[in-house]
């Protein structure tokens, strides 16, 4: 009955989501706490930000976790998040609540989903609706299709700061580079050992304009083969790796731009009292970027760099972290842009026991864009599971 049951609905949210759209980041699991019966630490460093084992569960689509387990915990719980900006209006953001799923059908086959009911007022929007088939390469390899997490470094889906990493979102003329965005695709990921890879070929990501659905494989959408390789171990505090793709957009003249780029990184999480870090460095390449707005002329081919360096400490038994993040960006069209971001994330409450898991998360930023004021930024999230285990 469980099996059938969560067929049914994969089924009914996939039919649903498949209209609407969105790209938000991705959230945290209650339910595995719950399932195990474990603190939500085992997997994350601070809420929603992975650590080394949390990193590798995340890179075999839930596969490495025990299916009979997972199936003790309802598979839906729902989140709330109001968010203060003091950039934009109305200050504060209510009503961003969304409703999750994630879990097992069988031995073979994981899923996660998450769709926003009601998202700054935009309505219904769908963040993530992917499913993965596991039975693969000796049950190494991981087959996704759906709306699912680029291959990519993990802290662009899963992180405590507030603002998205701008390196792999650089915009070069009318191009936004996509190495980040939730889009709708397939993935082969392949997890063996220190060696983790994974190749995608992605299409739209179901952005709110409308025009960019989940079945809009026309030529007009952006089109993106995207890769990425690390050295990594579920036990082990270092990551080193590398990430890249090439792809096609078309522009506002009605021309192609075919575009490549990768970047290498590395990724220390916090041990023995020495803070955790971050570092990207990303080379990218535009053959016609766009029209330029201001001559009405087409811009010429650009290569574009950009780099990330974020330093983050852990406080008051990992309830607490701390991070400074700094961003430079040059699209190779003359504009240089800087980005330093200042993030506190408190992990204020959490409860996992059999008849509920959940967890109070508060988060702060300041922003401070080159050549203005600096903002600030804040968010409550609230997430709980909405049953016990087994029907407790």
């Amino acid at each position: 009955m469980k099996f059938r049951r969560a067929t049914i609905l994969i089924a009914a949210v996939l039919v649903v989501a498949w209209i609407v759209e969105a790209v938000r980041p991705t959230a945290a699991m209650p339910p595995f706490a719950q399932a195990y019966g474990m603190d939500c630490q085992v997997c994350h460093t601070v809420v929603p930000g992975l650590n080394a084992y949390g990193r590798y569960v995340q890179r075999t689509g839930y596969a490495s976790l025990d299916p009979k387990t997972l199936e003790r915990a309802d598979p839906i719980w729902i989140g709330e998040n109001p968010v203060y900006d003091s950039s934009v209006g109305p200050d504060v953001q209510w009503g961003n609540l969304a409703v999750h799923l994630a879990g097992a059908l069988g031995t073979d086959f994981t899923y996660h989903g998450q769709e926003w009911l009601s998202n700054n007022g935009d309505g219904t929007l769908t963040d993530t609706l992917w499913i993965t088939y596991n039975n693969l390469l000796h049950r190494d390899g991981h087959l996704f299709v759906g709306k699912l997490e680029a291959p990519a470094p993990s802290p662009f889906s899963m992180w405590f700061d507030l603002a998205g990493f701008q390196t792999p979102s650089i915009t070069v003329g009318e191009h936004v580079w996509p190495f980040s965005s939730n889009r709708w695709g397939s993935k082969l990921a392949y997890t063996h050992g220190w060696l983790n890879a994974d190749v995608g070929y992605l299409g739209p990501s179901g952005e709110v304009n409308g025009t960019n659905g989940a079945g809009d494989w026309s030529s007009t959408t952006e089109k993106t083969l995207q890769w990425h390789v690390a050295d990594a171990l579920g036990y082990k505090p270092t990551e080193f790796g590398a990430y890249g793709g090439t792809g096609t957009f078309l522009t506002s003249d009605g021309q192609v731009d075919s575009y490549n780029g990768a970047a290498v990184y590395g990724e220390v999480d916090p041990t023995h009292g020495w803070p955790g870090g971050y570092v990207i460095y990303q080379h990218g390449y535009d053959s016609h970027p766009g029209v330029n707005p201001n001559t009405g002329l087409a811009y010429n081919s650009a290569t574009s760099t950009a780099s990330t360096i974020e330093a983050y400490e852990p406080l008051f038994k990992n309830q607490v972290i701390v991070s400074y993040r700094y961003e430079y960006l040059n699209d190779g069209l003359g504009t240089q842009t800087h980005f330093p971001y200042v993030n506190v994330a408190w992990f204020a409450s959490h409860h996992v026991s059999d008849r509920n898991a959940n967890g109070l998360i508060v988060n702060f930023q300041s922003t401070i864009n080159q050549g203005s004021t600096p903002s600030w930024q804040g968010q409550i999230w609230y997430a709980t599971t909405i049953g016990g285990v087994n029907g407790k």
